[in-house]
């Protein structure tokens, strides 16, 4: 069995669902919440409407890049033992175990999110205000618990042997096109209440994981018992396999709608005073159901005795691709193969829920802002407190600021938004980095952080 091949494949699979787009994450950078010409906004909101009317151009209409994580680049890279010396990973004999794994949560995780508008409309008719919108979306999320980086980087420390239970180390991606029509009406002078319906195609989703690994070391033999699943949706998808009929990879043909399904996004904002506004909105209410007939699934499941496996876990430094191996040698002690079981799915979005309130003075040019969000994520729910302060010193330019309470001192944001008479432009960045490398981009902080980039051509303002 090639596992290079098994290894590479997925790693193809799971880019392919990038290529594709899509996402269930706050669309929107929470820092331009507030801000009047914000032409997305309602993308948090459904309720909030822009200064202008806008037409996205294709391409470049809005961009959203998301990454939430609890870990650290500093967590796995550390300097040589002198200061000539080049990087090391976490798997150098001069990195013990204790300085890397003591700094490890019980569940590390990394979700990154996408959101690419294709097409975009947003356009005044009278005082209400109508969208139409095509875009593609992309949601990665793995979790890695804590014994499978202690596996990696102990390895048969002891020599009567050592034991690892790795539980639920998982892996999911889904990838799916949204087309939505939404609207917002104001009700009297004070309310303002917004909805949308979003119609999902499926592209393609997987998971793929082990829901326990447990691995038995002792010197003359290793106990490995597995079970594990890889389950994925996509027209087009076939597993690669040996002789004996091990799963080694996937081939990917022409990529085509999988599943369809529904969302909704529900929003209203009060103003009971003029320098006051509340609003609340929840947005990605809603789920896709994959068909059965594009599922391809593999399980991995039972007990293997090896001899002669050597050097895992190991403390040392590959000059090339020092990860490659650890993978290989990891994959190999499960052996997927596929099952005749095809299945329906049906896949609930990760809804989030904004409230905001907003209060302005000198003639709304400046103004406080506090917006809580929850990601609703089954199991591992993301709450967020943020403030933002407002500048609006003329209608052309928006400027914000943003802090963030839940995730410590580094988590401060920016927007810009730039009305040009006949283009606007819109650049926001929630979580800039405070701390990179010596000579290097790479932040050192937690790697968390939400980029959007918007440009449109205006339209009309509310009549």
């Amino acid at each position: 069995m090639s596992l290079k091949s098994f290894s590479t494949n997925i790693g193809a699979m799971l880019m392919l669902l990038f290529s594709l787009s899509g996402a269930q994450a706050q669309p929107v950078a929470k820092t331009g919440y507030f801000m009047d010409n914000a032409t997305h906004r309602h993308l948090m909101n459904p309720a909030l409407t822009p200064s202008k009317g806008y037409i996205g151009i294709p391409a470049l209409g809005s961009f959203d890049l998301g990454i939430q994580s609890n870990m650290r680049f500093t967590q796995f890279i550390y300097p040589g033992q002198n200061p000539t010396d080049k990087l090391v990973t976490f798997m150098h004999e001069s990195v013990s175990p204790e300085q890397f794994l003591n700094q490890l949560d019980p569940n590390n995780y990394l979700r990154m999110n996408q959101r690419f508008s294709i097409l975009s409309f947003g356009s005044y008719f009278g005082n209400s205000f109508w969208t139409f919108e095509v875009a593609s979306r992309v949601n990665l999320g793995i979790d890695v618990p804590k014994p499978l980086f202690e596996f990696l980087k102990r390895g048969m420390e002891s020599t009567q042997g050592n034991r690892y239970e790795i539980l639920d180390l998982k892996l999911g991606a889904n990838a799916f096109v949204e087309t939505a029509v939404g609207a917002s009406y104001p009700i009297g002078d004070q309310i303002r209440v917004g909805g949308k319906a979003k119609l999902l195609t499926g592209i393609a989703t997987a998971e793929a994981g082990f829901e326990e690994m447990i691995i038995d070391m002792r010197p003359d033999v290793w106990t490995v018992s597995t079970k594990g699943l890889i389950n994925i949706h996509g027209k087009g998808v076939e597993f690669e396999k040996d002789q004996s009929g091990i799963v080694e990879g996937v081939a990917i043909g022409t990529p085509g709608a999988s599943g369809m399904g529904i969302a909704f996004d529900l929003g209203a904002s009060w103003k009971p005073l003029d320098f006051l506004e509340v609003s609340a909105g929840i947005i990605d209410l809603g789920k896709i159901s994959w068909k059965q007939d594009h599922n391809r699934i593999a399980r991995a499941q039972g007990t293997v005795n090896y001899t002669g496996m050597e050097d895992i876990g190991a403390e040392s430094e590959s000059e090339e691709e020092p990860f490659d191996e650890i993978v290989d040698d990891l994959m190999a002690m499960a052996e997927f193969k596929e099952v005749s079981q095809r299945e329906k799915r049906s896949e609930s979005l990760s809804p989030t829920l904004n409230f905001g309130v907003e209060g302005s003075v000198l003639e709304n040019k400046v103004s406080l802002g506090i917006l809580y969000s929850n990601r609703m994520i089954p199991g591992n729910a993301i709450h967020e407190l943020t403030g933002v302060v407002n500048y609006r010193p003329f209608d052309l330019l928006n400027l914000a600021v943003s802090y963030s309470a839940l995730h410590g001192a580094e988590t401060f944001g920016f927007a810009l938004g730039l009305d040009m008479i006949v283009a606007n432009l819109f650049l926001a960045c929630d979580y800039i980095p405070t701390k990179v490398a010596k000579g290097l981009p790479i932040p050192l902080n937690t790697a968390t952080t939400h980029v959007q980039v918007g440009l449109s051509i205006n339209l009309g303002k509310m009549h």
